[in-house]
């Protein structure tokens, strides 16, 4: 299924988990209306067929290029749902032990990351994502890390989002998912890979939980990306 789903990419990309800027183009009839705008992620142009997009990593968003505003918080975004059981006494419990003595929502956000990212093992699974689950069981696949966090952010009071799209690893783009979570404003993390600021191969497609994410079963498989420049990590030669 996973290989089924991958996103062809050309030309490779160096040190992915590294990257700080990427200019792409998406290729393949698949409509991408919904895909994110943020300070991060920056619609370049659209033509029939092709969509291009400008990606910072979290933490090299460069203000006076960013004209997306962030989306406006909604109080769907502290709210309890069916798989993000942020009002259960058990999440709200854990929340409070891993942000207590805290004061600053970034403090907060970090420790409920790094707790995560530790206590979560990482583990493919087939199953349906259920923070409650995956708090009792620790363990699962981004999908389980993702919806923990939230949980727990919207239980210690951050607001938090489910976002998906996909992510660069291993030659192509594949489904990931991560959250957002505001802090002054939205940052993404990714508490699967242990990233408290993404970096900038994390094409984000839509923000929400399974019903919305099933949209993307159509979509993934149609596309190609073409990498049209790279701003190089830290030591590495530039690739334009």
């Amino acid at each position: 299924l996973l290989a089924a789903m991958a996103v062809p990419c050309t030309p490779p990309i160096d040190q992915p988990r590294a990257q700080k800027r990427l200019d792409l183009t998406l290729l393949g009839p698949a409509k991408l209306d919904r895909i994110v705008e943020s300070p991060r992620q920056i619609i370049r142009g659209r033509t029939p067929g092709t969509l291009k997009v400008r990606l910072y990593a979290d933490d090299a968003v460069p203000p006076a290029e960013s004209p997306a505003p962030d989306p406006a918080v909604s109080s769907n975004d502290l709210a309890a749902t069916l798989y993000i059981q942020s009002d259960h006494p058990l999440i709200r419990r854990q929340a409070e032990s891993i942000t207590g003595g805290r004061t600053s929502a970034w403090e907060k956000a970090v420790a409920l990351h790094d707790w995560v990212y530790k206590n979560v093992d990482k583990k493919p699974t087939i199953s349906l994502p259920s923070a409650l689950d995956v708090l009792k069981q620790r363990q699962g696949d981004c999908n389980e890390h993702t919806y923990l966090f939230v949980a727990l952010a919207r239980a210690a009071g951050l607001p938090a989002r489910v976002r998906v799209g996909i992510v660069y690893q291993n030659g192509a783009f594949y489904y990931h998912a991560w959250p957002a979570v505001f802090v002054d404003r939205w940052r993404e993390m990714d508490p699967t890979f242990g990233q408290l600021a993404v970096d900038a191969t994390h094409l984000a497609l839509l923000d929400g939980e399974l019903a919305d994410q099933m949209q993307l079963l159509g979509t993934i498989g149609r596309l190609q990306i073409q990498v049209d420049s790279a701003a190089p990590p830290p030591g590495g030669p530039p690739r334009d």
